[in-house]
């Protein structure tokens, strides 16, 4: 008999991409949502913000993960959600 042990991540993938790029919850979730791809005014619609909002939260977060688009944002946070 075989057993593998497969280690899981217990935590959310948004708190996962909080505690990687330390954001805040906020911040986290819309980052989440730009990494399946969803445009500003989407994230906006699926959080219940505005998209100026939701493009404050985005500057904040390109400044904390020390970059300037949302590809690369999107790139990051996505291989960062695929290391596990």
């Amino acid at each position: 008999m075989l057993i593998k042990l497969i280690r899981r991540n217990l935590d959310s993938k948004e708190d996962v991409l909080a505690k990687c790029f330390d954001l805040t919850p906020r911040e986290s979730e819309v980052l989440y949502w730009l990494t399946l791809g969803k445009t500003n005014r989407d994230i906006s619609a699926i959080l219940g913000l505005s998209a100026r909002t939701v493009n404050k939260h985005l500057e904040q977060v390109f400044q904390k993960m020390g970059i300037d688009n949302r590809t690369t944002a999107a790139v990051m946070a996505d291989r960062v959600l695929n290391s596990e």
